[in-house]
């Protein structure tokens, strides 16, 4: 039996749902569990309460990390990322633990052009993996080539000699990065999505059943940013007010994330209260609201901007059988084609993006669902039990 510590960086989407199915997997694996992360109430709550024959080998601690230190210059991130590696050190030795493995639920945060692996080796004296969530530029052909070898590659630090292995969501590049790290085994994990029951009292999704009136939903869930494509589908349903369609916008809106000019936009738009959209812009408060909300829609809206990575919520659609739209690049768009669960259009065309939902509605007005779709295949790769063996991919590498 190992004593694992999972490092987790934030509470929010898709952050909360993996420490848990990772940390009840190694707990159901036998090994104990530490974990750190922002309101770990929740963890502890939810361990308890899903597992409780196993919570006595888990424990739980707060991790509030005391911010970047802006250094300022082309270093920057280089130092914060530098920091972060620092801190997640301190607070394993401050609180006692000897890990036999410390896994990084968001490996990214500790991978940088300039963090190599003898840096790493100084600083964070633990073995270690962890889950590369954006490898995008493995996807791309990138300018300076020349420049980003050795030290200034962006995952020179998984050469650690105490990195033993490394998770990669994106199966489309594993092969490339196992080229780059040589015998160091990559081992591709699941997209796991929660598969909890919907809160059938959940307000909003009875709003938007009452609301619909039998029209198709059409739904941007999550986090509602600019790269989720927000902007482009506000469009869409601007120009689709004659069609029989119900654009939900529910998640919490990242003001920021836009510019000025887009952000009146969208208030406006909001303002003028369209009879064919339904907003809810604040965060679900957990997995069966969230799912509620999915039980509602026709079809996922996730036409992202210039997004090279996997997203869990094709799992989450494959789960309650509903179509998805996705942009027709890079993996999502790969895993859409392949298992046939939705469409792909352009991610910046308007007129794509409606003909592609007047023929997914079509198809689910004529046949009630969508004939392509291999919803059970996609789901058993992306399920708890291929984590399982996945995770155990891992501890074998770690000689665990």
């Amino acid at each position: 039996m190992a004593t694992i510590v999972l490092v987790c960086p934030s509470s929010n989407g898709h952050h909360q749902t993996y420490l848990r199915v990772f940390a009840r997997t190694l707990l159901e694996l036998g090994h104990t569990v530490a974990a750190f992360t922002p309101e770990s109430g929740n963890l502890d709550q939810w361990v308890a309460r899903t597992c409780p024959g196993l919570s006595s080998r888990m424990r739980v601690m707060e991790l509030i990390y005391p911010g970047n230190y802006h250094v300022p210059g082309p270093l920057s991130v280089l130092f914060d990322k530098l920091a972060w590696v620092r801190f997640i050190a301190r607070i394993i030795k401050a609180a006692d633990l000897k890990p036999d493995l410390v896994f990084h639920t968001w490996l990214d945060n500790c991978l940088t052009p300039g963090l190599t692996a003898g840096l790493t080796d100084l600083t964070f004296p633990f073995k270690w993996s962890g889950l590369y969530f954006h490898p995008w530029y493995l996807r791309q052909n990138l300018g300076y080539s020349r420049w980003r070898r050795g030290p200034l590659t962006n995952h020179n630090a998984l050469l650690s000699r105490n990195c033993p292995a490394v998770a990669v969501l994106d199966e489309g590049i594993a092969d490339k990065l196992q080229a780059l790290l040589g015998s160091k085994p990559v081992i591709v994990f699941p997209d796991i999505a929660d598969d909890s029951a919907p809160d059938p009292a959940f307000p909003p999704a009875t709003q938007i059943r009452e609301r619909a009136r039998g029209r198709k939903v059409i739904g941007l869930l999550g986090v509602l940013s600019k790269r989720k494509g927000m902007l482009m589908l506000l469009e869409v349903a601007r120009r689709a007010l004659q069609e029989n369609w119900f654009f939900v916008f529910a998640g919490e809106l990242l003001q920021n994330s836009f510019l000025p000019e887009e952000q009146q936009v969208l208030s406006e738009f909001v303002a003028s209260d369209p009879p064919n959209c339904f907003f809810h812009f604040q965060r679900m408060p957990d997995e069966p609201q969230f799912n509620a909300v999915v039980a509602e829609c026709d079809i996922l809206f996730a036409v992202y901007q210039s997004f090279m990575s996997s997203s869990n919520l094709l799992t989450k659609a494959a789960i309650f059988k509903k179509p998805v739209l996705v942009s027709d690049a890079h993996c999502m768009g790969e895993r859409v084609r392949k298992y046939g669960i939705g469409l792909t259009i352009a991610e910046d065309s308007v007129s794509q993006c409606m003909m592609a939902l007047r023929q997914l509605c079509g198809e689910l007005e004529r046949e009630g669902r969508l004939k392509s779709a291999r919803y059970e295949e996609y789901t058993r790769l992306h399920s708890t039990e291929q984590l399982r063996t996945s995770f155990e991919a891992v501890l074998t590498a770690a000689n665990l």
